[in-house]
Parts: structure tokens; sequence; C-alpha cells
């Protein structure tokens, strides 16, 4: 028991501490699978015992825990996997206490199962176009998800509060644009992992539905749908290309994803040209400060262009996004070196 951990500081105060920072949870597996919220195929993944380290948002384990750490060890000990212990994905990594590879998405929430995902993996497209994937920590992706549940809550039961009617409008403030980051990223990696399960319809659907529910009008574009639009250029799928799923989408299909693969593209590499241009307008001063921006500027039009290559080599505007790319290098290039010339600051 907690109360038997006592320790007394120089002051006289007394603190009760843990033994350790590592704990277990055991599984009855039995008794789960009796509760009906772990199919029979999961059940092959299921765990004798839940085992982590408490830690913080960074995985450093914690030498404390705070009143609100405290409260949710107290829920686990005693739950029993009788109730659903669900966590938001916009509270952030500091709440999860080191339980994310049990975190299983079924909206924007994470329920705690006892199955322990595997890392997480991120297609890699290479400089010669061949495609490699990689062992990664994606931020983006948290242990695993229940598509079923997860399809249903989203397609079904989801209201999106004004945000998708623009006949009549909605303000979206800062905030409230911010918050939609988190509904774009989760819905994009629900439609990834459909594809993944061999169902491209569903999740063509999933990406349409970020697109309606979340229109640029009302909450503007940002590089968080890059994952979109690398997912409807894979459901769009080239003839040189085939993918698994190929002949389970019509001709029709393909090309409406094509057509708003392009789009998505198109917008998220303006959005870099301009904010390329921009630097490229200033003095040598504000020119550097904006290093970041502009190195990430490069990266999103370098991975646009690379996984279009991959997918579509035979569409022309692949050959116009490698043109354009070429275009901001020189660009940049040039202006460092008339600065260089001018001796005005050293790179």
């Amino acid at each position: 028991a907690l109360d038997d951990n006592n320790l007394t500081n120089r002051g006289g105060k007394n603190y009760n501490y843990f033994p350790s920072n590592k704990f277990s949870i055991p599984v009855d597996s039995a008794h789960v699978m009796s509760l009906g919220f772990i199919s029979e195929d999961e059940a092959q993944e299921m765990v004798d015992a839940v085992e982590w380290t408490v830690t913080d948002g960074r995985g450093t384990p914690l030498e404390y825990v705070l009143k609100n750490q405290l409260a949710v060890l107290s829920i686990l000990a005693n739950n029993n996997w009788e109730r659903p212990v669900y966590f938001a994905v916009t509270t952030g990594e500091d709440a999860y206490i080191g339980l994310q590879d049990y975190f299983r998405l079924e909206g924007l929430a994470y329920r705690l199962v006892p199955i322990k995902y595997p890392a997480k993996k991120m297609t890699v497209i290479q400089k010669n176009g061949s495609k490699a994937v990689i062992d990664c920590n994606n931020p983006n992706m948290i242990g695993g998800i229940e598509t079923d549940v997860m399809y249903d809550n989203v397609m079904n039961h989801w209201s999106w509060g004004g945000m998708d009617d623009l006949e009549n409008g909605i303000y979206m403030d800062e905030n409230n644009r911010r918050m939609v980051t988190n509904i774009r990223l989760q819905m994009a990696n629900l439609s990834g992992e459909l594809l993944n399960e061999n169902d491209p319809e569903r999740a063509l659907n999933v990406l349409d539905e970020i697109l309606r529910g979340t229109p640029q009008q009302n909450v503007p574009y940002t590089n968080v749908l890059m994952p979109v639009a690398e997912s409807y250029m894979m459901i769009a799928n080239s003839d040189t290309l085939k993918t698994q799923y190929s002949d389970l989408l019509t001709n029709e299909q393909k090309q409406r994803a094509l057509e708003e693969a392009k789009a998505l593209t198109e917008e998220l590499v303006r959005q870099a040209e301009e904010s390329v241009a921009y630097s490229l307008s200033l003095g040598p001063e504000y020119y550097v400060a904006m290093e970041e921006e502009r190195t990430r500027s490069l990266q999103v039009c370098d991975r646009l262009k690379r996984l279009f290559e991959y997918y579509h080599p035979e569409d022309e505007y692949a050959s116009e996004l490698d043109a354009r790319l070429d275009s901001l290098k020189f660009d940049i290039e040039n202006y460092q070196r008339n600065i260089v010339d001018l001796g005005s600051i050293n790179f």
C-alpha cells in the first residue's frame, strides 16, 4: 500500500512514495474476452500483463507523480478492465504516463487495451524513386486503430459544429483552427490504416469526409494534410504501379482521387512557394531568421514531388513539380550568392 511507503525530509514533512516507476497490470484473457471489446483476431495479440514505465511526454522516466497521474494509476489498479479507460488525443503525452503502446484509437480518444502495438512505420521515397518502409516514431500515430469502430464514429456520429456549413458561414478563430488539426490528423491515420487493411473504398470515403467536414474556406489547408494527399495518390495509383487494391475501385473513383491529390498537392506547394518568395524579398537579417520555415517549405515540396513521381510517374504534373522545386532551389542559391558577394552575411 502507498501509505506504507513513507519518507520524512529534513523539515519533518512526510512524503509517500512508490518504490519504483515501473508498473504492471495483470490481464485475465478469459475475463477480458467476456467483456467484448477485444475481437477474436485481436485476442491473439493480447498480453499477459500491461507493463510500462511512468514517463513524461518526452519518454523520460518520472521521479515523482502529480495528483492527476496518481488518480490515473488508482483507476488502473482497481478497474480490472470492467469499464473503458480513454485518453483524449488533445491532452498531450504528459497525460499518457507512458501507456501509449497500449492505446487503440477509436475517434478523438485512445482506449487503453491489453494489446501492445508494434512500432509505427513510415514510407520514404528515395532519390532514385524507390520506396522504402522504415521504423519511426511517427508523432501522428500512437498505438493502434480500431478501424470499424472509428469509421462508424467518424462517418455516422461526428457533429461538425457548423464548420462544414459553407452557405451560412461560420468564423473559425485560431484556437478552433488549431483544434481541427487533430481531427484531420486522426482521420488521415484512419484512412491510412484502412489502406493497410486493403479497404480503399472506405479509405476514400474518410478522405472525402475530411475535405467536406473541414473545408478550406473555413479552415485553411496546412501541411497537416500531406498524408491526405499521399493517400489520395495511393488510391489513384497509376497503370505502371499496381497496388494490391488496384482492382477494388472503379476508374471513376481513381480518377476523382487523382484530381483531389493534385488539388491538395498544388495548394500545399503553392503555400511553400509563397513562403520562400516572401523570405527572398527580405533583407539578410530577416532572411536568415526564416531559415527553418524555408527549409520546411523545401521539404514539403520535395516529399510531395517524390510521392507523386512514385505513384504517378507517367503524369506530366510530376515533371512540373520537379521543375518548380528546382526553381525554388535556384532562387535560394542565387539570393545567397548575391548576399555573400556583397559581404553582407556569411552562410
